[in-house]
């Protein structure tokens, strides 16, 4: 995979990371920021582990 390639989807992921965090910090989750940054961030980091696992040959 290119160099560019792996930028934007590393990018998108970010992405969709940052709106899980809005979408958890407002109603009708209500969590406050730190757990919604916590929250937020193990739903990047699992999406960027499949992501890596997937790419990967065993």
């Amino acid at each position: 995979m290119e160099g560019t390639t792996k930028a934007l989807l590393v990018a998108a992921i970010a992405f969709i990371g940052a709106l899980a965090f809005l979408a958890l910090a407002v109603y009708p989750f209500q969590y406050g920021p730190v757990e919604s940054a916590v929250l937020a961030g193990l739903l990047v980091l699992v999406a960027l582990l499949e992501t890596v696992l997937d790419r990967s040959s065993f």
